[in-house]
């Protein structure tokens, strides 16, 4: 007999082995790969009787069969074959995604039962809960559990689950888990419990996903629009995709909930914002705000009156104000004043941001020294452009003096204890200076002010949803965390109170109605799909011109790199003509990567 495996790998096919014992679709076996055949783990697909040229080629055997019962269960081996041809990756993949550590590293597991996978013949509802208020929304998803059904909880965050899970009733916690925010041997433990049903219902973030619970009567998805739901590594899959799939699977009760919907929900619901947000929120000329004189910087950072008049009051009362800007370092570029040289990283081309006294590249990392000539020109009229976080801070602690504490937060400014000190210093009132980030910050501390010192740059980013990544900020900045209703936002523009910014004060149907014209007439998501394939430039000029005869809208975002977008309607065909790409034959020339936007 012949057995097909999925090894975990870029290659969209499975390998063949002959196998000489019996064994079940979906369990891991151990089976020879490469000149040494070195132990690769893979997932049994299929059993034949016969295999086509196998003259040509030595047919090697399958070395162990490590399961009795399949790990995954019907409905989870379904799903990965949904999802890699969705996502256009290897089933393979998927598997491995689905699996903790152990599991991928062949460990034995003991009194595993079979996963009964049997939906009721009727079901499948959708549910929309969108509210401003946490409080309001967390309340709906608290009835779902206490219904005693068997679900899955998620959130866009850890520590938003972490507090949704501690406020649940005692009682109700005995029947569920809070599944861990990191791998090894706890996240180990929780997955055998799901798969051995132990537990009812599951709250957690994006490594819930794929945990093994039957039946599964319902699941809910927080914030359904969040970015964090898009896996960032490959296969760049979206939770609430596969999720959603998930519960037509199980002909299961999906709720899909948030402050406001993604743009494929308001397609296709149309939700009503029930409550009048037009208070709280101001918007502010920064054309007619203050120009604070930086050193080095040839440009004022425009901070408004009312904004720091607004931040002192803040802070003397002992709240916390927060001012965002997303633009990390002192200075986002370095430039000649004689010459219009701009300092660009000599490893990747990136322009060069002013980081804590050092030129730093934004993506590769790449350090440098500070110049003090021009290289071009040899002018000393060296000067930093479009001024960051660390000048916000310098503004902030000059504003504040020695009245409340300032500190500045983002990525690498974050981590448990710092936070922990933070939040001891600010309980009484501070400033927080930070990125995006610092939103979060909200759930932990009383935050009476947040201003958007340059709302518009929010919106430059290349990319087709940038105003919706903004406008989602921003709205996020006025309703999350403790006493949203009592908190000010204050918006720093250039056009204030125009365009995508309307719908902030009047709600995110003045926001979706003008947005989404402009997507369908340029056939982006969720009208088509956006799909980024990347690969050497000798494969990807052969990808265009495939594709490109094929009849698909192909583009070059970049002249000369080995980047192409896609726009399609979905991606079965797609696929079909990218299979050849994906042999393992071509395993020296390389494997396209190929990432999609849904919405």
């Amino acid at each position: 007999m012949y057995a097909d495996v999925l090894v975990p790998g870029v290659w969209w096919h499975p390998l063949t082995y002959r196998i000489s014992a019996p064994a079940k679709i979906g369990s891991r076996v151990l089976v020879p790969m490469g000149p040494r055949d070195s132990k690769r783990l893979g997932f049994l697909s299929a059993i034949k009787e016969n295999i086509e040229n196998k003259i040509v080629y030595e047919v090697k055997e399958v070395i162990e069969i490590l399961d009795d019962v399949p790990l995954l269960g019907q409905e989870l081996w379904s799903l990965s074959e949904w999802t890699s041809r969705q996502y256009l990756c290897s089933q393979g993949e998927i598997l491995k995604l689905m699996c903790p550590t152990p599991i991928i590293e062949g460990s034995k597991v003991n009194n595993i039962p079979p996963l009964v996978f049997n939906p009721p013949k009727d079901g499948d509802s959708e549910h929309c809960v969108y509210e401003v208020y946490d409080n309001e929304r967390y309340g709906r998803y608290r009835e779902i559990i206490g219904e005693g059904k068997s679900g899955l909880v998620f959130f866009p965050e850890e520590s938003v689950a972490r507090t949704f899970w501690n406020d649940l009733p005692e009682d109700i916690k005995k029947q569920g888990l809070l599944w861990p925010s990191s791998g090894g041997k706890k996240a180990f433990e929780a997955w055998l419990k799901a798969r051995r049903g132990e537990v009812s219902f599951l709250v957690g973030s994006v490594g819930l996903l794929f945990a093994p619970l039957s039946p599964i009567k319902f699941v809910v998805v927080e914030e359904e629009a969040s970015f964090s739901y898009n896996l960032a590594r490959y296969p760049n899959i979206s939770l609430r995709h596969v999720a959603a799939k998930r519960a037509q699977m199980w002909k299961a009760k999906l709720i899909l909930g948030g402050r406001l919907p993604s743009s494929r929900l308001y397609f296709l619901k149309k939700p009503k914002l029930s409550k009048n947000v037009k208070e709280q929120i101001r918007f502010v000329n920064i054309k007619t705000a203050n120009k604070i004189i930086l050193p080095g910087i040839s440009q004022g950072l425009p901070i408004s009156s009312s904004l720091l008049k607004s931040s002192l009051e803040v802070v003397n009362r002992g709240e916390v104000a927060m001012w965002i800007l997303d633009r990390k370092g002192y200075a986002g570029e370095i430039s000649c004043e004689e010459c219009g040289w701009t300092f660009v990283c000599s490893h990747c081309g990136s322009i060069c941001r002013i980081n804590e006294n050092i030129v730093i590249c934004p993506f590769c990392g790449k350090t440098y020294e500070m110049p003090t000539i021009c290289p071009s020109c040899m002018s000393r009229l060296l000067t930093g452009k479009r001024p960051g976080l660390e000048a916000l801070h310098g503004i902030a602690r000059a504003l504040a003096g020695d009245v409340a504490p300032v500190y500045m937060w983002y990525k690498e400014k974050s981590g448990k204890k710092r936070k922990t000190a933070m939040l001891q210093e600010i309980g009484k009132g501070g400033l927080v200076v930070g990125s995006r980030l610092a939103l979060s910050l909200c759930d932990d501390c009383n935050v009476g002010l947040i201003g958007w010192i340059d709302a518009d740059a929010e919106t430059w980013r290349p990319n087709y949803n940038a105003r919706f990544m903004a406008f989602s900020m921003m709205w996020e900045s006025r309703f999350r965390g403790n006493n949203p209703k009592s908190r000010e936002v204050i918006i720093q523009s250039r056009r204030p109170y125009h365009g995508w910014q309307r719908g902030l004060k009047d709600g995110w149907n003045f926001f979706w109605e003008d947005e989404l014209k402009e997507r369908y007439e340029l056939n982006f998501p969720p009208f088509a799909l956006l799909i980024e394939i990347s690969a050497p430039i000798k494969v990807i000029e052969d990808i265009f011109l495939l594709l490109d005869k094929s009849g698909f809208a192909v583009y070059k975002p970049i002249a000369d790199e080995g980047i192409i977008w896609v726009k399609a309607k979905d991606a079965r065909v797609l696929r079909e003509l990218l299979e050849p790409y994906f042999h393992i034959s071509r395993s020296k020339i390389g494997f396209p990567k190929i990432r999609i936007w849904r919405d």
